[in-house]
């Protein structure tokens, strides 16, 4: 054999041991090609989560100063109603009703009527004497105040330890709440 052919034969077992190289090689490339297609893909979807998350984010930031303004609003009024709330709970301002008929020359009138402390039920609780002892206050439709001071006597008779403290007319509607208490209210 001549060194040309033993080199051409050398050159082929050379050329067909790298065949299967060659193949891995390009099948490599491949793989590695589509690796990078994906992850160009997932950068986008990423980079598009990213741009909506950051508008997002603005506008919470934007909004949240004007919920902080809402929200400081919403407490001083809230704080404004509780305050309101305790000033009004300081004072008893209930009028028990106890006359509905209204004749036509009649008008309204608020009675302040006492209870002597000595003919309270023992079983009463506490804060009903309070009341009584302050005066609890009664509303009757009558033509004057002699004859609205009558009425309560019939409900509340002087015998039974009931005392007649004034007598004061009331215009308008009972939803507004009437001046009462006005001599604590000056004393306090």
């Amino acid at each position: 054999m001549s060194p040309t052919t033993l080199f051409l034969i050398g050159a082929m077992l050379v050329i067909l041991s790298l065949r299967p190289t060659v193949r891995r090689a390009r099948r490599t490339i491949r793989e590695t090609q589509r690796a990078i297609r994906e992850l160009r893909r997932r950068q986008q979807s990423l980079s598009q989560k990213v741009r909506s998350l950051a508008r997002e984010s603005l506008g919470q930031r934007l909004t949240a100063g004007q919920d902080d303004i809402e929200a400081t609003a919403l407490s001083d009024k809230l704080g404004e109603l509780q305050r309101r709330l305790m000033e009004l709970e300081a004072e008893d301002r209930r009028v028990l009703v106890l006359d509905e008929r209204r004749g036509l020359s009649e008008t309204g009138w608020i009675i302040c009527v006492r209870r002597q402390r000595d003919v309270a039920s023992p079983l009463e609780p506490d804060n009903v004497t309070t009341l009584w002892d302050d005066g609890r206050y009664v509303f009757y439709f009558a033509a004057d105040a002699a004859r609205a001071k009558r009425k309560a006597l019939v409900r509340f008779p002087e015998e039974a330890g009931y005392m007649i403290v004034e007598v004061k007319p009331h215009q308008g509607d009972l939803a507004d709440p009437p001046a009462l208490n006005l001599e604590k209210r000056q004393s306090a």
